[in-house]
């Protein structure tokens, strides 16, 4: 049980450095009209920001699965149903 602790924590964390890295190697490339951003080229940019995007594409829906049981105790209580603690498991 604890392990997979570990690895949604993991994942996770890892979801949002990726997401910053996305954002910005985007801008960067947005606001960035020459050559050369920081001495690094807009092609290797571009493909950074590509490859980054497509494991970004990849982890969404495992971390998604991993948190299933979570997602559906929010859903149950936003209908206003039993409180639960955020597990998955109900208080009664």
């Amino acid at each position: 049980m604890m392990k997979r602790q570990h690895f949604k924590a993991i994942l996770s964390t890892l979801l949002i450095l990726i997401f910053l890295f996305m954002v910005i190697t985007g801008a960067l490339l947005y606001f960035g009209k020459t050559g050369v951003i920081w001495g690094v080229s807009r092609f290797v940019l571009r493909e950074a920001h590509f490859w980054v995007a497509v494991s970004l594409c990849v982890f969404i829906p495992v971390h998604l699965i991993f948190n299933l049981r979570l997602y559906k105790s929010e859903l149950r209580s936003l209908r206003g149903g039993q409180k639960d603690d955020g597990d998955g498991s109900r208080k009664d």
